[in-house]
């Protein structure tokens, strides 16, 4: 199992915390995880502002 197939497990769906992204040329798609830099909180693609504290910096992860 691939760490895609185990994030899949984690997040299913659409509008989740990991989206695909373009891939590198092997076409293989990559993945992206949110947290509020403040708090740690996994947040949702486009998040501007924590629900959890209300810090305005999402980071943004690549899962390749």
């Amino acid at each position: 199992m691939g760490l895609s197939d185990l994030l899949s497990d984690l997040w299913p769906g659409e509008g989740t915390d990991a989206t695909p992204e373009a891939g590198p040329a092997d076409g293989t798609a990559r993945s992206a995880v949110y947290e509020c830099r403040n708090c740690g909180t996994t947040v949702d693609p486009g998040t501007r502002r924590c629900p959890n504290c209300g810090a305005e910096e999402i980071a943004s992860y690549r899962v390749d």
